[in-house]
């Protein structure tokens, strides 16, 4: 959900040139607090993505697993859910966690920096809940995703608000709706809902032309 800071820098890449990086242990401290998890509004979030049995969910930037294993109830035993970080210590926790609350359609993935290097292509909804900020080429980020997303797959984004969010004073780790529409626009996707559910992010759903 969190971790995946994906960066291109200039031919090296190291998990240590993410934006706001953190070891995996303190990611889990953090994604796993009660409290943290109790304001994230899990099956509400959840619900708005009308998913249907069968279908495939791709978690980018899944962190601790804290939405894989709800997607995964949601799509029921014949769907599938990639989660997907780019840390494996994050990787392990995740598959620990889907074996020990019995949820199979789990596949806990080791991703790339700017690819999510997912199996198949065979995604019918792409789901960053506070993720997209820690990337650094987003755009690129968002491309390769889609590339993995079946003609009628989806793109759903929560986001910090760069003005109310956690981060409005770190204009690095900021993004504005304007900006991701018209990075989606490049990519030929168009904003087809804007959930309000909360006061310091914003979750939208797009889908391509």
């Amino acid at each position: 959900m969190l971790i995946l800071a994906l960066v291109m820098a200039a031919g090296a890449l190291t998990l240590s040139a993410q934006r706001a990086a953190r070891p995996a242990e303190d990611w889990i401290k953090m994604l796993e607090s009660p409290a943290r998890v109790a304001g994230l509004r899990i099956e509400e979030v959840i619900g708005k993505l009308n998913l249907r049995p069968g279908d495939v969910v791709a978690d980018l930037g899944a962190g601790t697993g804290v939405f894989s294993v709800p997607l995964a109830r949601a799509v029921g035993p014949s769907g599938k859910v990639y989660a997907v970080e780019i840390d494996q210590g994050l990787v392990d926790y995740i598959a620990a966690k889907a074996r020990d609350q019995s949820a199979p359609q789990v596949h806990a993935l080791l991703g790339a920096f700017a690819d999510p290097s997912l199996p198949a292509a065979d995604v019918d909804v792409a789901f960053m809940h506070d993720v997209l900020h820690h990337v650094d080429d987003r755009i690129t980020y968002l491309r390769n995703a889609a590339r993995y997303l079946k003609p009628d797959g989806r793109f759903a984004i929560v986001e910090l608000d760069a003005t109310r969010g956690a981060h409005r004073n770190d204009p690095a780790l900021q993004i504005t709706r304007e900006q991701l529409r018209e990075w989606m626009a490049e990519l030929e996707f168009m904003l087809v809902h804007e959930f309000p559910l909360f006061d310091d992010k914003w979750y939208v759903l797009y889908r391509r032309r």
